[in-house]
C-alpha cells in the first residue's frame, strides 16, 4: 500500500486525515435492450440508488465504499443499469467519535462522488447512451437519515 506523502505534523490532538487510496472495487454497465434501444423515442425512468459503507481496516486506517446503482427502465424493462462501487482508504488519527463518522460519512464520499459519477457519465457515452452527470448528493442529509434508522 503505498503511504501518503509526509506532510507537516498537525497540532497534538487535531484531527488528520489522509487519502491513502483511491479506487474502483467493482464496476458494472448493462444495456439487455441493445440494439433496439437505439431506434426508440423514449424517455426512461431512471431510479438512482446511493449506499455509503465504511469499514475499519486496522490502527487508523478505513476503507469507505460509495455504491451508486442506476436502473433505467421504459415501460418496465430495464434498457441500461450502471452499477459502480467506488472505494478509497483514509487514514485518520485524532478523531472523536462523532468526527469520525462525519469523516467516513460525509467527508470520504464528497471525495469519491467525482469519481464515481466520472465513471458513469462514461459508461453510458460508451454504451452509444447520452451522457448521464449525476447531480451532487447531498452525504450530510444522507448521514443524517441514517442516523435516524
Amino acid at each position: 500500500m503505498n503511504q501518503p506523502t509526509p506532510t507537516a505534523a498537525a497540532p497534538s490532538g487535531q484531527v488528520e486525515i489522509a487519502i491513502t487510496r483511491i479506487y474502483v472495487k467493482d464496476f458494472s454497465y448493462e444495456s439487455p435492450k441493445a440494439p433496439q434501444v437505439f431506434q426508440q423515442q423514449h424517455q426512461p425512468e431512471v431510479k438512482v440508488e446511493v449506499n455509503v459503507t465504511p469499514h475499519h481496516l486496522g490502527n487508523n486506517f478505513y476503507e469507505v465504499a460509495l455504491n451508486i446503482l442506476l436502473d433505467a427502465k421504459v415501460e418496465g424493462e430495464s434498457i441500461f443499469m450502471v452499477e459502480v462501487e467506488q472505494a478509497g482508504i483514509f487514514e485518520v488519527k485524532n478523531a472523536k467519535e462523532d468526527q469520525l463518522d462525519h469523516i467516513l460519512l460525509v467527508f470520504a464520499p464528497q471525495t469519491l462522488f467525482p469519481y464515481a459519477r466520472a465513471h458513469v457519465d462514461h459508461a453510458m457515452t460508451m454504451g452509444s447512451l447520452p451522457p448521464m452527470m449525476l447531480a451532487p448528493i447531498n452525504f450530510e442529509t444522507m448521514r443524517a437519515q441514517r442516523s435516524k434508522h
